[in-house]
């Protein structure tokens, strides 16, 4: 019985040298376990996804693959060419400074200002929606 056990390793190829020729000694004199050993030969037979035909696969492969473009080779330049032109932009922006730039205190009172504005507008709207559910 100690050798029946091994059926499914030695279907699946997974025993030692010496264990797989103890096996097959015994398999050649089972007749359970050849007959297992083919039904577990015919179910992995039958789990097999089919080959699709070549002429199959061709056409798919026509249909899904893409051809190069007139432009294929002109994308790094383009891409380079566009990337020099925002880092030329900001170098003369640099060069203009923005007089009319402000203050700090300026910034966080307009801030708080709106921040106030903000949230009173957001606590009248939940209200509101309470309300309504």
């Amino acid at each position: 019985m100690k050798y029946c056990e091994e059926l499914p390793l030695y279907a699946a190829h997974e025993l030692e040298e010496a264990r797989k020729a103890a096996f097959e000694k015994h398999l050649a004199q089972c007749p359970a376990c050849q007959a297992e050993l083919a039904l577990l030969r015919r179910t992995e037979e039958a789990l097999q996804a089919p080959a699709a035909p070549a002429q199959v696969v061709e056409e798919l492969f026509s249909k899904t693959t893409r051809k190069k473009s007139f432009f294929a080779g002109w994308k790094p330049a383009l891409a380079g060419t566009a990337l020099l032109g925002v880092g030329l932009l900001m170098v003369l922006a640099g060069l203009h400074p923005d007089k009319a730039a402000f203050d700090a205190t300026e910034v966080m009172a307009y801030m708080s200002e709106n921040l106030d504005e903000e949230y009173l507008s957001f606590s009248n709207d939940l209200d509101l929606f309470e309300q309504e559910f």
